[in-house]
């Protein structure tokens, strides 16, 4: 190919990978309505899934992508059989049917490098039909190649005027009905009459004659809103400069004022001289105070004209600053409604993400939503993901209990979430997600919070119900027995609290013990300006989120309330500690930090944690554009970004979660971890499989961990006698000793039974699961969704 047939294949490329993904989410979505239908399916859901197959085997072969056009075609077989009710799915064939989507999305995402699961899909495929009777199977289909069509309609196309056009799309005898702009061109009659081979399922529906929508680039919208919020600026800047001028007026004033006192008592000694004796004094002197009076007139006439001139000036800069405004704000708005999208977009890969982890433990779950019509910016959805999918995974792992617990409590053997979407006021949505599982044993919190050295004795002894609940968004609790590739490492649901926070969110949570947990998420709709209060500290300027600010009091010296030597503010009878932010941020060269006469506090909370700042300064409240700080600077603490404020000074703004937890350590209420005097530890893998043993061996080590191997469960324990670990990464599969039998070993031996184990397997049934918690493995990984991460950050947290 030349190069420019190169650039138009690279845009046909991506084209196709927005379509397929719209295409393989509405696949997924039916199949899930299929399956939860059973034996009694909607037609059109079938009719749907087919339709969408169909659609995309055609696209992918227009982009010849044959991979993915042959999963399409060996699934769309199955579906053809399904919409004749002469194939029922199992649920085994959904699992398979789910699978073929998942190697699409995994194929357009690694490409033809390391991605030979669409030929293992089509051979699972062939064999599921295979099993069928001959009567019951559709043989492949063999499609002839594109130009062979276009080679048999060409010849037909260039002969002018002959009548074998008629056989491609039907003469219409009234011309000017097409000129309508609501007619609809019915493709399919007129393609059909051509010929069955190309007619049938080709083009489903209508084309319309004048489309309603138009696809935009995401980067495109990106690019739009961040000139959105240039315009915001600007108007925040315009609105500074109009409360300038009107200072500048009141300064006029009191000039008026000023000179109107020194014009009368000149005029008074004018008159008190000149009336007594006028030619007794000197000409010059007359002279003189005739010129300062005349001049004094003259200023007060040319600045009370200078005055009303400026006001009329002020007055149409503010009607065209009013103006500015309205079409600033209806231009945003109209932006930022552009990249809204409905919630149910992120529902349906959650739905299928919910079916493959119950499936893998051993549960029965399904997902009802409601509201998925709600629209929120396209941005939060995306920033949404991660702590939704974190709080789905702790309802599946944690919450939903297994089928005969279920039966015992007298429960449907079925668990449920359910995701309801509100309006909870003009700016913000209100995002439910309930489940009715085990529910949140607060007094098992409290103890793992104290095992952990999160609380004290007389911490937990008189920490409240509520207060008891919040500890579940503490990093590094976890009440889980075992670390999985779901959950257990104690870092979900602190990931959820801290990315809604940033979001300018809220996170609510309320749990009866055997009923279930319900989790709200309070979120703005759209990603727009931040109200902050704008802050100094010497000469440094700051903002802090108002959502965050409790109160902002002034505190005299001698009214500071000491406990254990730490400074005390009390807040609705909470007594809260006191530390100056130029220690928080470590920039005392910025801020005095020494008390003064009278102390400006603000007082900051996030989540369970309360802490009063004291500052030099506290300005007002305003509306500000966050500006990210880039790659350099995204590293610095404390700080989330920055802000021009209307005088075009430079700002900073805080970030509550980090402030909260520097001002806890400052003042020596945060939790204080054992943590390991050295940066690394010894790691022992037992792995049978050289390559395995080796990516294991250079994730570790790449980590900073001393790692030595063993090629079984006999030589790891041999191992394990002779020479010092911290801890052992084990497969389960093994000859001569497997990763259980290992696991067990170890916990019976006194001098190992203190190791942490941690099982990298590819064993995913509930059964080998159970095995490994019952065996004593802290941590239970499967291979198929192994992350370097997860495995550093499992590794790290164990030898904590």
């Amino acid at each position: 190919m030349t190069h420019s047939d190169d650039e138009f294949y690279a845009v046909l490329l991506a084209t196709f990978r927005e379509d397929a993904e719209e295409l393989l989410t509405g696949i997924t979505e039916g199949l899930i309505k299929l399956e939860e239908a059973k034996e009694s399916p909607d037609p059109s859901y079938i009719e749907e899934v087919f339709r969408k197959t169909h659609s995309l085997k055609g696209a992918a072969r227009a982009v010849n992508l044959r991979e993915i056009e042959s999963v399409c075609l060996n699934l769309e077989n199955i579906f053809s059989l399904m919409k004749r009710e002469e194939f029922i799915a199992s649920a085994a064939e959904f699992d398979l049917f789910h699978d073929s989507v998942k190697s699409i999305r995994n194929f357009l995402a690694e490409g033809e490098r390391k991605s030979p699961q669409p030929v293992e899909i089509v051979q699972r495929l062939r064999a599921s039909l295979a099993e069928r009777k001959p009567s019951e199977r559709i043989e492949d289909i063999v499609l002839p190649p594109m130009e062979d069509v276009f080679s048999e309609i060409s010849p037909l196309i260039r002969k002018p005027g002959s009548e074998d056009k008629k056989k491609i799309i039907p003469l219409n005898p009234d011309p000017a009905a097409f000129a309508a702009p609501s007619t609809f061109l019915e493709v399919k009659p007129a393609l059909h009459s051509y010929g069955q081979g190309y007619g049938n399922d080709m083009y489903h529906g209508h084309v319309m004659a004048e489309s309603g929508t138009v696809r935009i680039a995401a980067k495109k919208l990106d690019r739009l809103i961040i000139g959105s919020d240039e315009l915001l600026s600007t108007r925040l800047f315009l609105t500074h400069r109009m409360q300038e001028l009107e200072e500048m007026m009141s300064r006029f004033s009191l000039w008026k004022w000023n000179h109107s006192l020194v014009f009368n008592d000149l005029h008074l000694i004018r008159e008190t001289l000149f009336g007594q004796n006028r030619t007794a004094l000197p000409p010059e002197l007359v002279l003189f105070l005739e010129r300062v009076v005349d001049f004094l007139t003259y200023d007060r006439e040319f600045v009370t004209n200078l005055q009303h001139d400026l006001a009329a000036h002020i007055h149409a800069t503010d009607l065209d600053r009013s103006a500015l405004e309205a079409s600033t704000t209806e231009i945003v708005d109209l932006i930022h409604d552009a990249v809204l999208v409905p919630v149910s977009s992120i529902l349906t890969p959650i739905s299928g993400q919910i079916r493959q982890n119950s499936r893998a433990l051993g549960k029965e779950v399904e997902l009802k939503s409601e509201g998925g019509e709600i629209e929120m910016d396209r941005r939060i959805l995306d920033m949404l993901k991660v702590p939704l999918m974190h709080l789905i995974n702790n309802s599946v792992d944690h919450g939903i209990e297994y089928p005969d617990e279920r039966q015992e409590r007298r429960k449907p053997t079925r668990g449920q979430i359910r995701i309801k979407i509100t309006a909870h006021s003009g700016s913000k949505v209100e995002i439910t997600l309930s489940d009715d599982g085990r529910g949140i044993d607060r007094e098992k919190i409290r103890q793992t919070a104290l095992d952990k050295g999160l609380l004290t004795q007389d911490e937990t002894l008189s920490m409240s119900e509520n207060e008891a609940i919040w500890l579940i968004f503490r990093s590094g609790l976890t009440t889980s027995p075992m670390i999985t590739d779901l959950s257990g490492r104690g870092l979900g649901l602190a990931i959820v609290e801290d990315t809604i926070t940033r979001m300018g969110g809220e996170v609510l949570v309320s749990s009866e013990l055997g009923k279930g947990t319900t989790f709200s998420l309070i979120l703005p709709i759209r990603l727009a300006t931040l109200r902050g209060l704008v802050i100094r500290n010497g000469t440094c300027h700051y903002v802090i989120p108002v959502q965050q600010i409790l109160q902002v009091v002034r505190v005299m010296k001698d009214t500071v309330e000491s406990k254990d030597i730490r400074q005390m503010v009390t807040y609705k009878g909470e007594m809260v500690p006191i530390v100056w932010l130029s220690e928080a941020l470590g920039n005392q060269g910025c801020g005095s930090g020494n008390p003064q006469e009278e102390v400006p506090i603000v007082i900051v909370a996030y989540g369970a944690g309360k802490i009063a700042y004291a500052v030099d300064e506290v300005h007002q409240v305003q509306e500000i554009v966050v500006r990210p700080l880039g790659t350099q600077l995204r590293r610095i603490k404390r700080i989330t970004g920055a802000a021009v404020l209307g005088d075009g000074r430079l700002a900073l703004v805080l970030d509550p979660p980090e402030l909260i937890q520097e001002g806890l350590r400052l003042s020596g209420l945060a939790p204080v971890y054992q943590t390991r005097t050295k940066a690394s530890g010894r790691v022992l893998i037992v792995e049978d499989s050289v390559t395995s043993r080796a990516l294991l061996r250079n994730t570790l080590e790449k980590a900073g961990f001393d790692v030595i191997t063993a090629g079984d469960g006999m030589e790891a324990l041999s191992k394990l006698l002779e020479e010092p670990v911290d801890l052992v990464v084990s497969d389960v599969d093994m000859p001569r000793m497997n990763g259980f039998t290992l696991t067990e070993k170890i916990r019976s031996d006194e001098r190992l039974s203190h190791l942490p184990v941690v099982l990298v397997t590819a064993l995913d049934s509930r059964e080998d699961r159970d095995h490994g918690l019952s065996s004593g493995a802290n941590a239970y990984i499967l291979k198929g969704s192994f992350e370097r991460n997860d495995l550093v950050r499992t590794v790290k947290g164990l030898l904590r």
